[in-house]
């Protein structure tokens, strides 16, 4: 099923890493013939007074922020070398963006991060880490630090290499469609990843692992895996090797036949921490996009342990795309 996203919109805060920003969303809507959108939302502003009490400011000052934002906005829709939309609203950035990109019908957000990790992304946190967090759509996250000089329209090639973690749950189904299709939309050469835990550190849901419906997986459950995981620990090296074989052989079974003409993708089967072993993987291999699925968890889960797509964000160079399991499907 090829996915062909048609509203793509920007996140854009007028920092240093607009540009990438604009670059990037510009390449995406130029690819698939989609609308761009640049929104920005000005954040509701608290000010103190003399006897130190905090109050909103004026309708009038936002009314002001608002349209300077607005002729910001406007230049910068200007220089890009396409028909583009210009969007400001007032809010909270995160929630408001999820709010018009949902209304809107939006198929992919583009936004950049600034990095962190640890006690400092859970104390302050970022506009886009709640944007990966709380959006339906698929989000395509940013790293100003990779490309600080670059510009609108000098972005010849967006990608050349794709790599798609899968762990063979409906969300990592879900982004494996997304990054087949960016693939195959910009001729590049596809990864597959599974990775297999340390057992000390394996702790799945009864959601984490699907019974597969086709090939060596067929009528597996939880259990099953969880057995082959340990065995695959212990110093046995045929169990080892044939647990990694039947991995490889449901990875390659993932891409459909008729995406073999133009397509010839890569799978690897790696041990230890998911999100360690993605990004050395990726780093490795020189990939330019790496593509997750985003799956919930408990607050005090990301504040002590971190979701591997939140911790590939946070640590990598290239940028990520994030895609939510929903119950209406893909986009």
């Amino acid at each position: 099923m090829r996915i062909i996203p048609q509203k793509i919109m920007c996140a854009v805060d007028f920092s240093e890493f607009t540009n990438l920003t604009l670059s990037y969303g510009q390449a995406l809507a130029k690819e698939y013939g989609a609308q761009l959108t640049l929104c920005h939302v000005v954040s509701n502003m608290v000010l103190m007074s003399s006897a130190g009490q905090a109050y909103i400011a004026s309708e009038k000052i936002e009314a002001e922020r608002r349209q300077d934002a607005a002729s910001r906005l406007e230049e910068i829709a200007k220089t890009l070398d396409m028909d583009c939309d210009t969007l400001v609203s007032t809010g909270h950035p995160a929630d408001e963006m999820a709010r018009i990109a949902e209304e809107a019908g939006v198929d992919m957000v583009v936004a950049a991060t600034h990095g962190g990790s640890g006690v400092k992304r859970f104390l302050v946190g970022s506009v886009t880490e709640r944007l990966v967090k709380i959006l339906t759509c698929p989000v395509m996250v940013l790293h100003g630090d990779a490309e600080p000089d670059v510009l609108p329209g000098d972005r010849k090639t967006l990608v050349n290499k794709i790599l798609v973690g899968c762990d063979f749950s409906p969300d990592s189904g879900l982004a494996f469609q997304y990054g087949l299709s960016l693939a195959q939309e910009f001729e590049t050469e596809l990864f597959l990843a599974h990775v297999i835990r340390p057992t000390e550190h394996v702790e799945f849901s009864s959601a984490d692992y699907i019974k597969v419906q086709e090939g060596d997986y067929l009528g597996w459950n939880r259990t099953d895996y969880l057995g082959l995981t340990k065995h695959a620990n212990e110093p046995d090296v045929q169990r080892k090797d044939a647990l990694k074989k039947r991995l490889e052989r449901q990875l390659e079974r993932m891409v459909p036949e008729d995406s073999r003409h133009w397509c010839t993708p890569v799978t690897a089967v790696l041990e230890g921490e998911p999100y360690q072993e993605l990004l050395s993987f990726a780093k490795k291999n020189q990939v330019d996009l790496i593509v997750l699925g985003v799956r919930g968890h408990s607050l005090l889960e990301k504040f002590l342990v971190g979701s591997t797509t939140d911790r590939v964000i946070s640590r990598s160079d290239c940028p990520v795309l994030a895609v939510r399991q929903t119950d209406t499907g893909t986009q």
